[in-house]
């Protein structure tokens, strides 16, 4: 693990010391995996067999119909002598695999250990710009965008960083796991977020940092170490009192506790609940409960994940168990770590620009212009 982070960092570093280098930087993206077949579709649809002296085979019906076939992969049923392909169209490409209708650039479909895996291939600046319009609603003031595409494109290069290192065909997937990316349908606010601050990342000691970023964290972050596993210096619990406006500042869930009882392993309902431990922050980090003379104890971590990370939307809360429920009253929204989007907005209304804004939630980073 040292090794790797030694030669992200010389990497990152090289990087970040070549102005200009990186402009058409370009970002693999794993829209869907796991798949026994799919269709690509798409106005003058050719394919691109990825093997030395291959050439585009045009495919007239725009359509081209990929599965597996025992260790190898046919395209319109004919068999590849290779286990990938890419597309590109004259027009917009469709994929059945993922609900997204429109996709510039191009897809490639390559076998992988557990099926199918489609990747798209487009420029970082378009991908920062879709994911800005995914990940925070446009209507956020301009200095929340740009905070956010400046924390997007850092988290986009650092993971593209981190595949080269360990040789993964793609660089980030498409959910709330990387960061949502639903297309190349972009609102234009979102667009001028990212050209507003093209190639700008957020550095540490020369290196892209992993900008991690929540919804709203309720009036203070929680450390990338609780929060994440992540025990890095830009990732500190931090106030930020300006994510009041978050629909989820403040929430209450009540779960039946018979169904609580059997997700947290008692053969009976949920009669007692408490929290037995907290992070620094006040965040939840182990939670006890009784019923039928049993106690479960469970890391609060674990208890988010099978209850659901929405319907649970953070660790900082409180438990009491009420008749024929048990009551979780919290605040925030999410892991906790990192920027804060509401808190941004809130900020941003208040004045700040989007370099304070990041420097609050990454204390010690710096903004470095990589082109």
């Amino acid at each position: 693990m040292r090794t790797y982070q030694r030669l992200t960092a010389v990497a990152a570093t090289l990087l970040l010391l070549a102005p200009g280098a990186r402009a058409g930087e370009v970002v693999r993206i794993a829209v869907a995996t796991g798949l026994k077949r799919t269709a690509v579709f798409g106005s003058g649809l050719t394919m691109l067999a990825l093997q030395e002296g291959a050439t585009p085979v045009s495919l007239p019906n725009g359509r081209a119909a990929v599965a597996l076939a025992g260790d190898g992969v046919t395209v319109n049923g004919a068999r590849l002598a290779v286990p990938a392909a890419t597309f590109r169209a004259t027009g917009p490409l469709r994929t059945g695999a993922v609900d997204i209708s429109l996709w510039q650039g191009e897809l490639e479909v390559r076998r992988a250990a557990n099926g199918l895996t489609v990747i798209h291939s487009l420029p970082l600046e378009d991908y920062v710009a879709a994911v800005v319009g995914s990940e925070m609603p446009p209507s956020f003031p301009p200095a929340a965008l740009k905070a956010q595409a400046v924390a997007a494109r850092t988290y986009a290069i650092f993971k593209k960083l981190e595949s080269v290192a360990v040789g993964r065909p793609w660089h980030l997937g498409a959910t709330a796991l990387d960061q949502v990316y639903r297309g190349a349908r972009v609102d234009p606010r979102a667009r001028g977020a990212a050209e507003a601050t093209v190639g700008e990342v957020l550095a540490y000691r020369h290196a892209p940092i992993e900008a991690y970023f929540h919804s709203a964290c309720g009036g203070r972050t929680e450390r990338g170490a609780d929060a994440l596993g992540r025990d890095l210096p830009y990732l500190a619990s931090v106030e930020c009192g300006f994510c009041k406006r978050s629909p989820q500042h403040r929430w209450s869930v009540r779960i039946p506790d018979a169904e609580l009882g059997k997700l947290v392993g008692l053969a009976n309902r949920v009669r007692h609940a408490r929290v037995i431990a907290r992070t620094a922050s006040g965040r939840a980090e182990r939670v006890e409960f009784e019923g039928g003379g049993r106690q479960a104890t469970l890391a609060a971590v674990d208890l988010r994940q099978r209850l659901g990370f929405e319907r649970l939307p953070s660790l900082a809360f409180d438990v009491h168990s009420t008749r024929g429920a048990v009551e979780f009253e919290g605040r925030g929204s999410g892991h906790g770590a990192g920027l804060c989007q509401w808190g941004a907005a809130g900020a941003a209304r208040a004045g700040e620009g989007y370099r304070a804004i990041l420097a609050r939630y990454y204390p010690g980073t710096e903004i470095i212009k990589m082109y």
